[in-house]
């Protein structure tokens, strides 16, 4: 196990939401410069959608930082994420590998 899944796993085996995703954003922004499969927070989203507009406002700060990467899901990148991985709900707030997979708890 490569030790960003670990720190990953860790973050995800916390209970509190909010502190789930303040660890999820140190392990994504800790890792994002390296080689490795690093995860990725993503958040789907799509035009004339006011729940997407609130949740890209919520999380503006980490878009910005790139810590969270904001993804149309009609674009062919979202689209296929969304295929991929069973995604019907926007927005979503998805945790990803390298290859678009989700990651979930072991």
């Amino acid at each position: 196990m490569q030790p960003h899944e670990k720190d990953t796993q860790d973050c995800l085996a916390i209970e509190e939401d909010m502190a789930a995703l303040d660890c999820l954003k140190k392990v994504v922004a800790q890792y994002s410069s390296s080689d490795i499969c690093q995860p990725k927070l993503v958040l789907l989203v799509q035009d004339n959608c006011l729940p997407c507009k609130e949740e890209t406002a919520l999380h503006a700060t980490d878009i910005a930082k790139g810590i969270v990467q904001k993804i149309n899901i009609n674009s062919p990148e979202g689209l296929t994420i969304a295929k991929e991985n069973d995604i019907d709900l926007i927005p979503s707030l998805i945790l990803l590998d390298c290859h678009n997979k989700l990651i979930m708890p072991v």
